[in-house]
């Protein structure tokens, strides 16, 4: 709301979004990371605090003055009202009797009072008092006698104050006005408490807040008052109030009143009046029909708001937290309002949450919403960190907003109105307290345990995908199955940045109206215009300074406004019977000080803490709280920890950092192996490198585990073994294997746990580069134990057994040329190889019986492809495994195709690119609600554009804002409307130039090495300047969202660094210099970027020179096996070893 009020001098609507940079947004992603390392000690110690304070909240009917609402479902007001139109019902006047500074309970004093009463009345034929049989220990309300309901037993009684049309209220009422009983009361402040519930002739209860003024309340039990109030209530039609101005004008002029009290004002030509109304309206049928529609309303909305949300582990479990943490706001809301003495009594309870939970959820769908778009591929420290950051702010700025309307209306409001603002403002600093500690720590719970989840399906994902015999689509009893997906499919909960105010503002825009009146729109009509026409009531004349006693402690007008329901229920029924409220004509007190009074304040009757406990029932309930709130944390940290179990789901964050602490990127160089380039470089998912450099060198790096890593030189076992040049090299998933590939002699296996070599089988190579050289997948090792694949451009294929040197030879296809190969495998699948030829052509090979078959796949044109077929292949064909499919390259496009049937499913047009630096990956695969297929956010196409040597990026994201999946269904026509696919898609291109070595992450992202250009050296935003975004034909400038700490000093134009992009085109950079003083030959000062691999599922291994520079993007724990053959999709698994739970 704040961001629209401001729209004109914005120009947008819009919230700004705060730069890396910005100190807010890193104060909020420190908050984020922390409470998403540390979630069980976050809600632990938040529900303790919540504790803390809701406990007290079923115990709070004992308290006095009373609690926050009126038992009986009504609605209450007792405010000034200066309409002329309306004529008082009746007349009040007060005679206020003081003694000492709060020594009104004094026995002198309440026989001058007696005295003084009697001369007013005339008489004490009124002046007698019932008892009550709805007496506590305390001499307060009992919890289980309803007062409100016990007045209404009596209203069958004769009522002598409508008989009598006028009737007295007084403190005297305790003792029946006796001088006798007064004497003879050995404890005046204990009959107090002891008759508090007391009703007399006319059918008032007197209360102490109506019989006293200036109250000192100690553990619900009344200590010391100010002042004595005697009031008269006469209807305006009567000669009371005549009779009462007679004889206090007698009593004013006694010629002994100077040595018996002095007496405020001198005169009562100085005492004024003013209008009150006093309101008691039970509430109606249409304010329960309203208020039950208000709550279904918003029930319905959360639930399905909630049901939305793709991206959680558990709907019911969120809304459960979500609906704990408005419950614990609301509660302990009421626990502090009664704690400080905040009246809330003249609205119906029922009516307080609403406002809290609009706007509550408002905050929790922002924040979930925030969390889900961010990149589901990130950890859960990094995702909640981020989406912290984003909404953080906005989230702030929204609730001091709500704060500020809620102060501003209050003012403008009715007093009943302004109590209830007071109790929103409170509720909306505790319910954002508990939304950042512990709704925030379930859901980095949950997002947590979908990362879990995600990890074991995305291991199991392609077993769904058989890339020979099953059949694509859906059965009619899968589609029926997901029927109630497709009913409630709907948008992300994407939260209206006005929504939760803009109720606030209707709300108490509708509480002001009813307090003026809502019977009907005639009188309502007529009320507004009495509002309008009226003179503010702080206009109301009050009275001078020198018509008050001095130090009084409860002003005539704030002791009217804080009356009791009861009292004002009462007032009604008494005097104006059938109707909801009355109006009241009242006059300036009469102040009677004693002679001989000290009006000074006394230090024994400054507040204390004290006053706020009582240790009786500190005592009494200390045992039951700290075994309830010890029950609740132990069963909580029970519960999570059970939920989380055995994932280890902390160590990664605790032992790599924050991740706003640490940057996205750690650099780290693997020095001292070799003096000359690095030309070839293996590695495995485990941390495991070997580099093959010019210097004839073959080095192992260790790099799991190891502070620095490890390295060890492969030398040759004996002289006749020859080793250089070597072709090939490769190392098995779980790095216990290292194959090298000579250009001449047999194939050398080494023994990497045992660092030795296991053998030499001979495999002719023919002299020339192997088109594929890979170990078969682990899972196949059972029986024959490892086996190495090699596949040749003339279309030969040899599987070595590496235990028997046994070579088996297989021929893919005849008189053709293998432009290029991968293998394919995802446990427990087979191992498949997928090929292609340069005469256009795609073979799937696979073991069958026990020996190797091919089959040829028939590529057919799309019919919503509008370009035309091409035949020949332009050199390069990636296996999308996931999807089962891959993509081809032809001479200026690239085309998806279905393995299964060969249909073109999208034809990309593209730059000439290399063929070999053509790179596919997508977001994480999701099935397409109506037709069961694959179904992905985003994807993209990266390459090494040949004309002008930049990198390019293409990536097609969904126009649709409803649905943003892309359906990659094969088999389509073009009048399909729900299930759609790239025809719905978006573009975008982004170039960057001087990018020599990348490879795609499992994070949905490109990172490589570039180097810096002249105009970059001493910048300080290298996430913005050297690339450029392209999309519908304009040129634009992104900002990457990592901080980058560039050096200050001139650098040299050779200057390296490593770089992101993520799909949406947003980079990151930071220079690959580690130190300040590196030396030259650190490597960076060289031609060219060496060869590029990847290292598990987000770290590259760069050869720059003579070293290996190491790139990992976020955490990489290298554990595990990887699924292989993923080749430039690099979607594996990012944490294998959860597989067997």
């Amino acid at each position: 709301m704040f961001w629209a009020l401001i729209s004109p001098l914005r120009k947008t609507a819009d919230p700004p979004q705060l730069g890396p940079n910005s100190r807010i947004r890193l104060l909020f992603q420190r908050h984020g990371a922390s409470i998403a390392r540390h979630p069980v000690a976050s809600i632990v110690v938040s529900i303790l605090a919540a504790i803390l304070f809701c406990y007290p909240f079923p115990f709070l009917s004992h308290s006095y003055p009373g609690f926050p609402s009126p038992p009986n479902h009504v609605w209450t007001s007792a405010r000034p009202f200066s309409s002329t139109r309306s004529p008082p019902d009746i007349g009040i006047k007060q005679a206020w009797v003081q003694g000492s500074y709060m020594g009104a309970l004094d026995r002198d004093v309440l026989r001058e009072a007696l005295r003084i009463q009697q001369i007013l009345g005339g008489t004490d034929r009124a002046c007698q008092a019932f008892a009550s049989e709805h007496l506590d220990h305390h001499g307060g309300r009992s919890v289980s006698a309803d007062i409100t309901e016990s007045y209404m037993e009596r209203l069958g009684q004769k009522d002598y104050g409508v008989a009598q049309k006028s009737f007295f209220h007084s403190p005297l009422l305790y003792w029946n006005c006796s001088e006798t009983q007064i004497l003879s009361d050995s404890d005046l402040v204990d009959t107090v408490n002891q008759k508090s519930l007391l009703h007399s002739y006319a059918n008032l209860t007197v209360l102490w807040g109506s019989v006293f003024a200036g109250k000192q309340i100690l553990h619900h039990r009344l200590v010391a008052a100010d002042a004595l109030v005697i009031t008269l209530f006469y209807r305006i039609d009567s000669d009371a109030g005549d009779a009462w101005d007679v004889r206090a004008e007698k009593l004013v002029n006694d010629p002994r009143n100077p040595e018996r009290y002095d007496v405020y004002p001198a005169s009562l030509e100085y005492q004024t009046s003013r209008m009150y109304e006093f309101r008691f309206m039970p509430m109606t049928t249409a304010d329960n029909i309203l208020l039950f529609v208000s709550y279904a309303a918003v029930a319905v909305y959360c639930v399905f708001t909630f049901r939305r949300v793709p991206t959680v582990k558990s709907r019911s479990g969120l809304f459960l937290a979500a609906m704990t943490q408005l419950a614990g706001s609301i509660m302990a809301s009421f626990t502090i309002v009664s704690l400080l003495k905040l009246p809330v009594s003249h609205i119906p309870r029922e009516f307080f949450p609403l406002v809290v939970i609009v706007v509550g959820s408002e905050n929790i769908f922002r924040l979930t919403s925030a969390v889900i778009a961010t990149s589901p591929e990130q950890p859960t420290t990094v995702r909640i960190a981020n989406a912290v950051g984003e909404v953080g702010f906005i989230s702030s700025v929204a609730v001091l907003t709500d704060l500020s309307l809620l102060y501003f209306l209050g003012i403008v409001s009715v007093p009943a109105v302004r109590e209830f603002c007071t109790f929103a403002a409170i509720a909306l600093i505790v319910d954002f307290f508990l939304h950042f500690t512990y709704f925030l720590a379930v859901l980095s719970i949950d997002v947590r345990r979908l990362e879990l989840q995600d990890s074991l399906e995305k291991a199991n994902s392609s077993e769904d995908v058989d890339w020979g015999s099953s059949k694509r689509g859906s059965s009619p009893k899968h589609l029926r199955a997901r029927m109630s997906d497709i009913l409630f499919a709907g948008p992300h909960p994407i939260s209206s940045r006005v929504a939760g105010t803009a109720i606030l503002i209707c709300f108490l825009f509708i509480l002001n109206i009813h307090f003026f009146e809502n019977d009907s729109p005639l009188r309502l009509a007529h009320s507004f215009m009495d509002y309008v026409t009226s003179t503010p009531p702080v206009a109301a004349p009050s009275p001078s300074p020198s018509s008050l006693p001095i130090n009084i402690a409860r002003t005539p007008q704030s002791w009217l406004r804080l009356q009791d329901h009861l009292t004002g229920m009462e007032l009604i029924r008494a005097t104006k019977p059938g109707a909801h409220r009355v109006l009241a004509k009242v006059y300036d007190p009469m102040f009677f000080v004693i002679k001989g009074s000290t009006r000074a304040k006394s230090s024994s009757t400054t507040w204390d803490i004290s006053t706020l406990i009582d240790l009786q029932d500190l005592k009494a309930h200390f045992r039951p709280f700290i075994i309830f709130a010890v029950l609740i944390t132990a069963t909580l940290t029970l519960f999570m920890n059970h939920l989380l179990g055995g994932s280890e789901p902390f160590e990664e964050e605790e032992d790599e950092g924050s991740a706003v602490e640490k940057p996205l990127l750690n650099i780290f160089s693997l020095e001292g192996g070799h003096y000359l380039d690095v030309v070839r470089l293996a590695s495995s998912s485990v941390g495991v490198v070997a580099s093959v450099g010019l210097d004839r060198k073959i080095m192992l790096w260790k790099l799991k585990g190891r502070t620095t890593p490890s390295k060890e030189e492969i030398i040759p076992a004996c002289d006749e073994q020859v080793l250089w040049p070597v072709m090939a090299i490769v190392l098995d998933s779980y790095a216990e294997w290292l194959a090298i590939a000579p250009r001449t002699g047999p194939l050398a296996i080494w023994n990497v746990r045992e660092s030795t070599f296991f053998k030499s089988i001979p495999v002719d190579l023919g002299s020339s580069p192997p088109s594929a050289f890979f170990f078969a997948p682990r899972h196949e090792d059972r029986e024959f134990g490892p086996r190495l694949i090699v596949i040749r451009e003339n279309g030969w294929m040899s599987e070595v057994y590496i235990n028997s040197a046994y070579v088996a030879h297989h021929r893919i296809g005849m008189n053709i040329t293998i432009s290029s190969t991968h293998g394919v495998s995802t446990p427990p699948l087979p191992l498949k190889i997928v090929s292609a030829s340069t005469q256009g052509d795609i073979y799937i090979t696979a073991k069958r019986g026990g020996d190797w078959h091919t089959y040829p796949i028939t590529i057919t044109p799309s019919p919503l492809s509008p370009s035309p077929f091409e035949s020949q292949i332009g050199g390069c064909i990636l296996p999308l495994q996931t999807l089962g499919m891959v993509a081809c390259s032809r001479s200026s496009s690239v085309e998806l195709v279905d393995v299964l049937g060969g249909a073109i499913v999208k034809r990309f047009s593209t730059k000439r690119f290399i063929p070999s630096t053509l790179r596919v990956f997508h977001a994480q695969r999701t099935t397409c609600l109506h037709c069961g297929c694959p179904s992905v956010t985003s994807f993209s196409l990266a390459y090494t554009e040949k004309d002008t040597g930049n990198f390019k990026m293409h990536t097609f994201t969904s126009t649709r804002i409803r649905d943003l999946k892309i359906c990659l269904r094969a088999e389509r026509n073009r009048l399909e409307r729900k299930c759609v696919g790239f025809e719905i898609a978006k573009e975008e291109e982004f170039e960057m130039e001087s990018v020599e070595g990348w490879e795609p992450t499992a994070l949905n992202m490109v990172a490589g090495v570039r180097r810096r250009t002249v105009g970059r050296a001493g910048s300080s935003d290298s996430s913005s300047s050297g690339f450029s975004t392209v999309s519908s034909g304009l040129t634009r400038r992104r900002r990457g969202r990592a901080e980058v700490q560039e050096p200050k000093e001139e650098e040299d134009e050779d200057e390296w660094e490593c770089w992101t992009m993520d799909c949406h085109g947003t980079v990151t950079t930071m220079p690959l210099r580690e130190t300040a003083d590196m030396s030259v030959t650190g490597g960076l000062l060289v031609s060219r970027a060496g060869p590029v691999s990847k290292i598990g599922t987000r770290s590259l291994a760069v050869g720059l020179g003579s070293t290996v520079k190491i790139i990992c993007v976020g955490n990489e724990r290298y554990e595990g096996d990887q699924v292989e053959g993923v080749g430039a999709e690099g979607l594996g698994r990012r944490r294998p070893n959860m597989r067997g739970r």
